[in-house]
């Protein structure tokens, strides 16, 4: 039987680090699976530079307290790049990328997970509330985080 495929985002990857997080039990119940090798994970090679940046901007006090501390943020960043998310290269995606910005009125950065999705047929789990606005039902391979189903 074939592994269920998923594109993730880094709305759900960066829950699995922080703690104050809505929606974490779910996003790290996509980890779990991974980890178990019950689905498998896509996303397009800017995830690294996405969670880097968020783990990055937790480490500063921006309107809300620090989340972590620099040591902290620099060690979650070193885990992250051990998962072994299957990434896909920018160069192909960035025609779909942006027309599919264009159609949903999302950014192009989002637009690269979604075309990541197109391009391999499978759901994005997402959990940005900005994203799933833009993007409503008309997406059919959009899955909000909440209904995410593990193996």
């Amino acid at each position: 039987m074939e592994v269920p495929r998923f594109v993730i985002d880094a709305s759900v990857a960066i829950k699995w680090y922080l703690s104050d997080e809505q929606h974490i039990e779910t996003a790290r119940q996509v980890r779990l699976d991974f980890e178990q090798g019950l689905v498998r994970l896509f996303a397009p090679a800017q995830l690294h530079h996405e969670v880097a940046s968020a783990v990055l901007k937790a480490t500063r006090n921006t309107g809300r307290p620090k989340r972590l501390s620099p040591a902290e943020g620099q060690q979650i960043v070193e885990d992250f790049l051990g998962w072994d998310v299957e990434l896909i290269d920018h160069g192909i995606l960035i025609p779909s990328a942006y027309r599919i910005a264009g159609r949903y009125g999302c950014s192009y950065y989002d637009g690269l997970f979604l075309a990541t999705a197109e391009m391999t047929n499978s759901p994005f789990v997402f959990a940005d509330g900005k994203l799933r606005r833009a993007l409503g039902n008309r997406f059919p391979l959009a899955m909000w985080i909440e209904d995410y189903q593990h193996a």
